[in-house]
């Protein structure tokens, strides 16, 4: 066993929080293949068993950051993510992913970060490729796809190759580890504006405190559906963390806030990712489906977090614009032709 590993196994045994840099360690050390499978499953235990710390995800957030292939994206502005935690199985169609489409037809510039569904009904790669777009083409350029269409897509294998020799390890464990915290943390453009949907609170607020120590962010969302949804829902209220400047305030937002009316989540529950594009689809193309609002309250958010909008009513009138113009079909298309599955 690795003298890092075994380290930090012992303070985690001990229910003894590590330190940023000795977290930082450890996870170097699974990225490098350092550390065998037991050692690999026993860190990634012991620190759920005990809970997650704010300095642990922050080390392990540097860990995956400095292995990752970086992509420079920095001229293109404003320039935001809306990659969410998943996992709250709710079967509901991809909503991260419509608003993603939608906040880029309104104006701003998406690098969505995203993968194939783990423990979801349909991930953002499955839902790209039942839409028409290849998710993970060889020889994408996703500076290329900024320029032309407003929006990229990075999937999260070909930008985060140490993270595959954890993955049939983190399969194997019935409960979600570090790594779905880390993931929403380390987009490989690090944009300046992030919006995160997360589906336990405590772990909203976790991710809020250490967006708020990364250094390239210049503000961030962290929202919290409080039926559980890891998006902005509309059939109660949104917890909400805003990061600015290293400083965090809490907010609380009902769909009234966006103008819209109070909508359950169960119409949007689909089953696979072929279910997911059809009924994104509609709503591109003008059917008043139940998923239009849900996909306006957070392609709203997103643009209100990147500045594009005053406030989530503002932002909401300019998303359901940019869908009664018609301009998310024409997007879409446009990449289907640059970027075809």
């Amino acid at each position: 066993m690795t003298r890092v590993i075994a380290g930090a196994l012992e303070q985690l045994a001990a229910r003894q929080a590590l330190d940023p840099r000795t977290a930082e360690a450890a996870v170097l050390a699974l990225l490098d293949q350092q550390a065998s499978a037991i050692e690999t499953s026993s860190f990634l235990t012991a620190l759920a068993v005990k809970g997650i710390t704010a300095d642990e995800l922050e080390g392990a957030v540097h860990a995956v950051r400095s292995r990752m292939s970086r992509l420079d994206a920095s001229r293109f502005s404003p320039l935001i993510d809306t990659c969410g935690v998943g996992g709250d199985r709710s079967g509901t169609l991809n909503i991260s992913t419509g608003a993603a489409l939608l906040a880029a037809a309104a104006g701003a510039r998406i690098v969505k970060h995203g993968n194939r569904a783990a423990s979801s009904r349909t991930g953002s790669s499955d839902v790209l490729e039942a839409l028409g777009v290849a998710p993970d083409p060889a020889a994408a350029d996703p500076l290329g796809t900024l320029e032309h269409v407003g929006i990229a897509y990075l999937h999260a294998p070909r930008f985060h190759p140490g993270l595959g020799a954890i993955a049939p390890v983190r399969r194997a464990l019935p409960f979600r580890t570090l790594f779905n915290l880390v993931g929403p943390l380390c987009n490989p453009a690090s944009p300046r504006f992030q919006l995160i949907g997360c589906s336990l609170e405590s772990q909203a607020e976790l991710m809020a405190r250490v967006l708020a120590r990364l250094e390239h962010l210049e503000r961030a969302l962290v929202v919290h559906g409080e039926d559980g949804l890891d998006e902005v829902t509309l059939a109660t209220s949104t917890r909400a963390w805003l990061v600015e400047q290293g400083a965090i305030r809490t907010l609380s937002f009902t769909p009234a806030d966006f103008g819209l009316a109070p909508a359950p989540i169960e119409p949007l529950i689909v089953n696979n990712a072929q279910e997911s594009a059809a009924r994104l689809l509609a709503v591109f193309q003008g059917a008043r489906d139940p998923a239009r609002d849900y996909l306006v309250a957070n392609a709203a958010a997103a643009l209100w977090t990147a500045g594009l909008a005053p406030d989530l009513k503002s932002a909401a009138e300019l998303a359901s614009r940019t869908l009664d113009s018609g301009a998310v079909r024409q997007l879409l298309e446009r990449w289907r032709t640059i970027q075809p599955a």
